[in-house]
């Protein structure tokens, strides 16, 4: 005798849904069914595309999907659009004067994703640390968050009076901070868009932010000649402000905490570059040799390199523990102009550079052996290329270990 458990039977559904690259370019239309998990249509999309040995995550309205979700739960319906992207693999983020910010392949070299906002001119850019989003800093005060799978607007960050100029992604994915010519710095959540702390003792555009590898601290550096740190904890109210570390003579144009986070690199307008200690403020290091104005910097992930961009078209690379040139890297080919932006990828193998004359570089960052030199952006109506004025790594989004993490809706 059939023995019942109680529990009505579950009903399926069949529908069809569309899957796309990353550029927007579909793939294939899939018919599914609601029971069907994550896992099992990417591995029928594999199946479909003869590329059985591919990594595969699925994203959907800005998520990476868990493996185990079933397609009911993850809320996919007929007609839908989902976006396949491979992993691991390494993206590139370069801002353009126009407004544009291009998300390129550093395996291929392929455009994988254009994303043009309303909001002005686009002065800076950061990964979340999902790796499946960018935050763009803009000259109208606003800050963005766009989503690199699906191309749209997630959640708009208001509240500055003047050009933000710095944006930079908390390594705990649950912070946000903006640098602006209102002489002020930004905390934000991440998540709800609201300020945590308003960053006001500068008495110069804050041009530059970074998050300490802990996420406890924020560093800003100004027009004013001065570094900060202060205390990302929202609950600190008095003594807010931990630090202040001064001795350049020009305006701070770039900041990177140490990968162990224990010290700060800070470059200047004055050609130098110094590192500091953070438990102490102590000046451990001063490169006096930079050769012209300091526009970028960045550390190796080994923290044993630094990276600095230089009005000057060059790229140098300096060992931190002897101060001298191990490398200089002729950016744009003997013409001066300015190195805006310089990343080191994950792996520390690659660094990339984005100049004031439009080009973006991938370097061996052993050899300066040039990877690519990427399609230079010439917007209808202008007699040149425009120029560059970020450029970020990614390693590409990371598969959910318990279910996907949830955002919030995108605005309209």
């Amino acid at each position: 005798m059939a023995v019942s458990t109680g529990h009505p039977a579950v009903e399926e559904e069949h529908f069809k849904v569309t899957v796309t690259r990353m550029n927007g370019v579909p793939l294939a239309k899939m018919k599914v069914t609601s029971e069907q998990t994550v896992g099992e249509l990417a591995e029928a999309i594999k199946t479909a595309a003869q590329a059985p040995d591919l990594n595969l995550l699925l994203a959907f309205e800005s998520e990476v999907l868990g493996f185990d979700e079933k397609l009911a739960e993850a809320g996919l319906y007929e007609g839908c659009s989902i976006t396949a992207i491979r992993f691991p693999e390494l993206f590139l983020a370069a801002t353009y004067d126009d407004g544009t910010t291009k998300i390129w392949s550093a395996e291929s070299g392929d455009c994988e994703r254009i994303l043009e906002t309303r909001a002005g001119n686009v002065t800076s850019v950061a990964f979340a640390a999902s790796g499946l989003s960018l935050v763009m800093g803009n000259m109208d005060g606003i800050a963005q968050l766009w989503s690199i799978g699906s191309g749209q607007l997630i959640r708009e960050y208001t509240g500055h009076s003047g050009p933000i100029v710095a944006v930079a992604c908390a390594p705990n994915g649950r912070l946000l901070a903006t640098g602006c010519l209102d002489r002020t710095a930004r905390l934000w959540d991440f998540y709800t868009c609201s300020v945590l702390r308003v960053c006001t003792t500068h008495r110069g555009t804050v041009t530059s932010v970074a998050f300490s590898p802990d996420s406890r601290a924020l560093a800003t550096g100004s027009e004013d000649r001065l570094m900060k740190l202060w205390d990302t904890d929202p609950e600190v109210k008095r003594k807010a402000e931990k630090m202040n570390l001064s001795g350049h003579q020009g305006s701070v144009q770039a900041i990177a905490f140490s990968p162990h986070g224990k010290a700060l690199a800070s470059g200047s307008l004055d050609s130098e570059v110094k590192i500091w200690t953070i438990s102490s403020g102590r000046q451990e290091w001063s490169l006096q040799g930079a050769g012209c104005a300091v526009c970028a910097l960045g550390y190796s992930p080994d923290g044993m390199s630094l990276a600095v961009g230089g009005t000057d078209g060059n790229c140098r690379i300096w060992s931190v523990g002897t101060g001298s040139n191990i490398l200089t890297i002729q950016c744009n080919h003997g013409i001066p102009a300015k190195v805006k932006s310089v990343a080191f990828s994950p792996a520390g193998t690659r660094l990339a550079t984005g100049s004031s004359d439009g080009g973006v570089h991938l370097w061996g960052s052993q050899t300066g052996e040039e990877r690519y030199a990427f399609e230079l952006h010439q917007p209808p109506g202008h007699h040149a290329p425009v120029g560059v004025f970020g450029v970020a790594f990614s390693a590409g989004p990371v598969p959910p270990t318990g279910g996907r993490v949830k955002t919030q809706p995108r605005v309209a």
